[in-house]
């Protein structure tokens, strides 16, 4: 029998897009490959991909304790009917419930991913501060099982929990990002005509929609030639969705033009000359190294995340978080230099392929696998 692995994730699109290649690589290797996650259309997808699809009732953001519930025990009894030997758990709620499973059903081998912190880590009110405390509590339990690797996108994630719950240091792993395609996200030239800047990524306060928003006003005031794309979905079941009523009036006033959802992120980047995500904290975004892999300059924050996916000064420019006033100065001086921009994107693109490439971060997480597991059956 092949030794099978199964992910728990909250969303089959995230796990589409950020993590397909591993699991195809998985299923190269001999492994029989499982994904639960809620319905939301996919399913088709990871079905003519060779995986096997569970429904798995979960939600990113609720706090309903009977619904919280509900999802620990079905994340319980799959496990427990699927027994696989190999558990890949996704983002906060798959790693804790998935892990508290792992312990109680003495699973072989587990994988925690955490892809960032979180909004319960960056804000500071007391409702924020009472759930990262429950949280930091959850995840010591879920962390406890011996045959487990805990993988972080950058240090200052991985230094944070660690302090707060005080788990092994073997027990972790630095996997910077979830890696590119370069054969897909590929260097082009700068489109001609008046520049654009865009901002992809979803539409949530702490994503610096708001700080984009404004920057682009301040340029459009001082007469900046350039056109501000903003591409995304809301979500409205998390706690910072940008309403639609503002949407509305930035596009009615002209400062951007809003795109909702699309696909063909490469596409857009190419008729891009800027990419832009003022975010007050990330794992390591994948919008920043499909950038980088396109050729195409980075303005962005100077959080946690973010920082490590440029080298500032040369692949893109830091400027600190809700500061638009920065962000729209570094805009303007990138596009007043021509030669800049095209530098920028070639050390981009090189940087992608020596630190992002889609290819390191399968074979770190088949390294794992192995370690884990042993060979496949």
């Amino acid at each position: 029998m092949p030794s099978r692995l199964l992910f728990l994730v909250n969303s089959s699109s995230y796990f589409l897009s950020h993590r397909i290649g591993i699991a195809l690589a998985a299923k190269e290797q001999g492994y029989e490959v499982h994904v639960a996650s809620p319905k939301d259309g996919e399913e088709e997808t990871l079905k003519e991909r060779g995986i096997i699809h569970h429904h798995l009732p979960i939600s990113r953001t609720s706090i309903n304790i009977f619904f919280e519930i509900k999802t620990f025990f079905s994340i319980y009894f799959l496990i427990k009917k699927l027994t696989p030997d190999l558990l890949h758990l996704i983002t906060i709620k798959p790693v804790i419930y998935g892990g508290i499973v792992s312990r109680l059903l003495g699973i072989k081998g587990v994988v925690s991913a955490i892809p960032g912190l979180g909004y319960v880590y960056i804000s500071t009110g007391v409702k924020a501060r009472v759930l990262r405390f429950l949280i930091n509590c959850l995840y010591k339990i879920s962390f406890s099982k011996k045959s487990l690797k805990i993988v972080f996108q950058n240090e200052d994630d991985m230094q944070t929990l660690r302090e707060a719950i005080n788990f092994k240091k073997t027990k972790s792993i630095l996997i910077r990002g979830s890696g590119v395609d370069l054969n897909e996200y590929k260097k082009t030239s700068f489109p001609e005509g008046k520049p654009v800047i865009s901002m992809i990524s979803r539409l949530q306060e702490d994503k610096g929609v708001n700080e984009f928003a404004a920057a682009a006003k301040i340029l459009k005031e001082k007469k900046v030639e350039a056109d501000f794309w903003l591409v995304g979905e809301t979500d409205f079941s998390y706690p910072s969705p940008i309403p639609r009523s503002d949407l509305e009036e930035w596009e009615n006033e002209g400062l951007l033009k809003v795109f909702g959802y699309r696909k063909d992120i490469n596409a857009l980047m190419s008729g891009s000359s800027i990419i832009v995500l003022p975010s007050y904290r990330e794992g390591l975004p994948k919008v920043l190294i499909e950038a980088a892999s396109c050729g195409r300059p980075v303005i962005t924050t100077d959080v946690p995340g973010c920082r490590d996916a440029i080298i500032e000064g040369e692949t893109g420019f830091l400027v600190p978080p809700k500061d638009s006033k920065k962000l729209a100065e570094r805009i303007q001086f990138l596009l007043s230099n021509k030669n800049l921009l095209e530098k920028m994107g070639q050390a981009g693109r090189k940087h992608a392929e020596e630190n992002f490439s889609l290819e390191r971060v399968i074979e770190a997480h088949l390294e794992i696998y192995s370690n884990l597991v042993g060979k496949v059956q």
